[in-house]
């Protein structure tokens, strides 16, 4: 065994410890050389930069949401960087970044399905079509021109599969988007979920076919606990924890078939290890218990207007006119009603990598990279 590549699982060492604001560094060191670098894909849970790049070339005149303000800090990719002793992830679409520790795919706003996928099911909705997007294909594309281009070039194709083996691919919880765009229209959810889980795992599929042996797959959260979702939904369609019912009601069955599906993708590449990152009971345990993780508001933006139980107003968003920021974002689980703040996604990294909240366990993965 190669001792330049030896990383020893966490549990020994944080088994119960759950991370204040300022300990995210106090691990890392445990994981130094599993991965020489980390491949990230996903929306904006995880967007590091793309989306920002791109608004400076296309500049929508109706979007009231600065892209720069989609969080107060670091996002759960930045933690796992940290677990892992790589620097943070420069975006794809950045002109002056070093790709060589890894690469950040994701692309806030980005849905798994294309933006004409309502004529495939034979609806249409003004929400679907209210902000123009790019979807997961893009990201595909723009991970293909990559290994083209940069990893890949002037190597045999052999060589390249056998690199991509190093490398930890974290896709982020795709398909958020495309529920929200359908909030309160006539969209079938089922036909939707169907469609989207199938475009994640063809996505899936094509990171495995190139060379992905290690692959982390986020679910979705509870997006009907966010401020977005409550607003806009009826007081009545409230479920057992105080949120929108109807959102979390799509989320589960979600969740569910993307889990059947990925155990099916198991058996067809049992050489490759393939987390699902449960994102819905990760949320859940810290919204249950939000003193435990030192949280004082649950629900209320940290960003925003309007005030009231949730300081939200879909048409006054974070950073616009007339908008304040509370005093201490890690108090907040929510930073601006739809984006998380940097202190949850802190904690929602410490359930996934060390409390065992992904299946198979994030130490079965080491262990299995470790050759252990």
């Amino acid at each position: 065994m190669n001792p330049n590549h030896l990383c020893f699982p966490l549990a020994l060492l944080s088994l119960f410890l759950f991370l204040s604001p300022n300990k995210a560094s106090s691990l890392h060191k445990s994981h130094k050389g599993c991965f020489s670098k980390i491949y990230a894909f996903g929306d904006l849970y995880t967007d590091t930069g793309n989306a920002q790049a791109l608004a400076r070339h296309t500049v929508s005149a109706t979007s009231n949401e600065p892209v720069n303000r989609l969080c107060d800090g670091s996002r759960v990719i930045d933690f796992v960087c940290e677990a892992l002793s790589l620097p943070p992830l420069p975006p794809y679409k950045s002109t002056s970044s070093n790709f060589s520790l890894g690469v950040n795919f994701a692309i806030a706003r980005s849905t798994a399905l294309p933006m004409d996928y309502e004529d495939d099911i034979g609806v249409s909705h003004p929400l679907i079509r209210k902000e123009a997007s790019l979807n997961l294909q893009t990201q595909v594309e723009w991970f293909e021109k990559f290994l083209q281009e940069v990893d890949c070039k002037g190597r045999n194709v052999s060589a390249c599969k056998g690199e991509l083996g190093n490398v930890l691919f974290w896709i982020s919880a795709m398909g958020v988007n495309d529920y929200a765009r359908t909030i309160s229209s006539s969209v079938p959810l089922h036909g939707l979920t169907e469609m989207s889980i199938g475009s994640i795992c063809k996505f899936i599929q094509t990171l495995l076919k190139s060379g992905a042996k290690y692959i982390v797959v986020q679910g979705l959260p509870p997006v009907g606990c966010l401020p977005l979702a409550m607003s806009s939904s009826p007081l009545h369609d409230r479920d057992k924890i105080g949120c929108a019912a109807t959102a979390n009601s799509a989320i589960m069955i979600h969740n569910e078939i993307l889990q059947q599906k990925l155990a099916n993708l198991k058996i067809k590449y049992p050489s490759s290890t393939i987390l699902y990152a449960d994102y819905w009971n990760a949320y859940l345990a810290i919204l249950m218990n939000p003193k435990k993780y030192h949280f004082e508001e649950p629900f209320k933006a940290c960003c925003g207007a309007g005030g009231g139980e949730l300081n939200f107003n879909s048409d006054s968003l974070c950073g616009s006119k007339g908008t304040s920021t509370c005093n201490d974002p890690s108090k907040y689980i929510n930073w601006d009603g739809i984006h998380l703040t940097e202190a949850m996604h802190q904690h929602v990294a410490d359930l996934f990598l060390n409390q065992g909240f992904c299946r198979p366990s994030f130490d079965r993965l080491i262990e299995n990279k470790s050759g252990m």
